[in-house]
């Protein structure tokens, strides 16, 4: 965790605020695009024969505004349910880690589909190289495959990752299933893993929901192993309360004021400023300050109360 707190001090500053309202911006653009532009929308997938066989690589990089599910009122009201809990987990969080949540996912997912997409294209090389080929020459997708492509492609898995991690907080807050049945939050997630398990038994052996889906759970997995402790010690390290710097500086207080009061043997803490004695001269004397006399002057107590004050 430390570690996490230096990385936050150094370049949290670059941390994206409110970063929830540019992934559904993103997933805006490909909406738009879909409807008004589905030749455009249609360079912007992630595709094993385009990426591998017509080297269209910039294909890894804008699969990002592709769309996490078909167009329909669902779809929308499920973006602004998506903006909400984002904002949540920022706020419990911080930008920062929230920042390397959202962004790992990117990552990993981007990660997995290569690594799936290189095994399933190189067990087949000339079939999609065909495809590829057939795909610049005119062919399309088509209304109804886009729709399937959206409904398991990868920013449908950004979306349930996000999700993820709010059930992972607010484990217990109450959620309305098909905006009607209240659950709480914790079942909605342990269902969404076992729907992810299952599309990885069933599917992924032959497509990119392998490396997809593998990639969404590492991701969450180091998200529940950050988060778990980092969210309230990141608060009180912001607010100057942590626990383990604050036993730092008061251990290191203690050692300077043990330092100063050490006196080295020989050498005499109290003298009477009547007679020159000092604790060295006899183990029983007692010395006082007078509060009466100008400055700092000690007495034994045998001249504390027989002695002319200082003015």
């Amino acid at each position: 965790m430390n570690f996490l707190y230096k990385l936050e001090k150094k370049f949290g500053r670059h941390a994206i605020n409110n970063l929830s309202a540019y992934v559904v911006g993103s997933w805006a653009i490909g909406y738009l695009l879909w409807a008004f532009l589905p030749k455009v929308y249609e360079l912007l997938i992630f595709d094993v024969a385009y990426v591998f066989g017509a080297h269209q690589f910039w294909r890894v990089f804008t699969w990002g505004f592709t769309m996490p599910g078909p167009i329909d009122i669902f779809s929308i009201l499920m973006i602004f349910i998506y903006f909400s809990i984002g904002s949540s987990i920022e706020k419990h969080v911080g930008t920062f880690v929230y920042n390397l949540y959202i962004f790992g996912s990117y990552f990993f997912i981007t990660l997995g589909m290569l690594v799936q997409g290189a095994i399933t294209y190189l067990s087949d090389t000339a079939t999609y190289d065909l495809a590829a080929v057939g795909l610049q020459n005119g062919l399309n997708y088509g209304s109804g495959l886009l729709e399937i492509m959206s409904q398991y492609g990868p920013t449908y898995f950004i979306s349930m990752s996000v999700f993820l991690g709010f059930a992972l907080i607010y484990s217990e807050s109450t959620m309305l299933l098909f905006f009607v049945f209240p659950i709480k939050t914790k079942w909605l997630a342990y269902a969404d893993v076992i729907y992810m398990v299952y599309m990885l038994m069933r599917y992924g052996s032959y497509s990119l929901l392998a490396g997809i889906i593998i990639a969404v759970l590492f991701n969450f997995y180091l998200f529940y192993l950050i988060s778990r402790n980092y969210s309230s010690r990141r608060r009180s390290w912001r607010n100057g309360t942590d626990t383990l710097k604050r036993q730092k500086e008061f251990k290191k207080k203690m050692e300077q004021a043990q330092a100063e009061q050490i006196t080295p043997k020989g050498v005499a803490r109290h003298k009477c400023s009547i007679c020159g004695k000092t604790e060295n001269d006899d183990e029983n004397l007692e010395f006082r300050f007078c509060s009466r006399c100008n400055g700092n002057h000690e007495y034994c107590n045998e001249h504390l109360f027989t002695h002319e004050h200082i003015k």
